[in-house]
């Protein structure tokens, strides 16, 4: 039971960040900080050359999706509350708690999944090739000076 205990404990802070960034951009197709969702369709017209039916219909495709998208992510929360409660009492079902959390995680990818896949059907060959190159969350939050630090960081000086 220790090492079941101590490895769900290590695994724990991953599963956390993995599954929270999974929830925070499971709804948010790729956008600069800043831009309102409302004129998400704009953003994505002008970076894809969208025309207003595609947009349209893609804001249809994520309204569509909109309702089961929230009750995963409310259920992955209360089950990832579940599993840290039960991961820091010790409790004996720690194994079962990140299971449930991981089932939900998984649904909610399957969902993201499929939602992508509608998408893909609105778009052209190019603005699909251009899609994918968006980088997730535009940007968004502390990720994009994450990079900026990291890209810093990592260069070799000159001598």
């Amino acid at each position: 039971m220790k090492r079941t205990y101590k490895s769900a404990l290590a695994a724990l802070p991953l599963m956390l960040a993995i599954a929270t960034a999974a929830v925070a951009d499971s709804s948010a197709t790729p956008m600069p900080q800043g831009t309102p969702g409302g004129h998400m369709g704009q953003w994505l017209q002008t970076k894809l050359g969208l025309s207003s039916d595609q947009v349209q219909k893609i804001q249809a495709l994520k309204a569509a999706n909109k309702d089961a998208r929230k009750q995963l992510q409310s259920q992955l929360h209360q089950a990832m509350s579940d599993a840290r409660q039960a991961a820091l009492n010790g409790a004996d079902d720690v194994d079962a708690k990140n299971a449930a959390a991981t089932k939900l995680f998984g649904e909610m990818l399957d969902l993201r999944a499929k939602e992508l896949q509608q998408i893909g059907q609105v778009l052209t060959p190019d603005q699909r090739t251009a899609f994918a190159s968006l980088k997730p969350g535009g940007g968004r939050g502390h990720w994009k000076h994450h990079h900026h630090s990291q890209a810093s960081a990592t260069s070799t000086p000159q001598e």
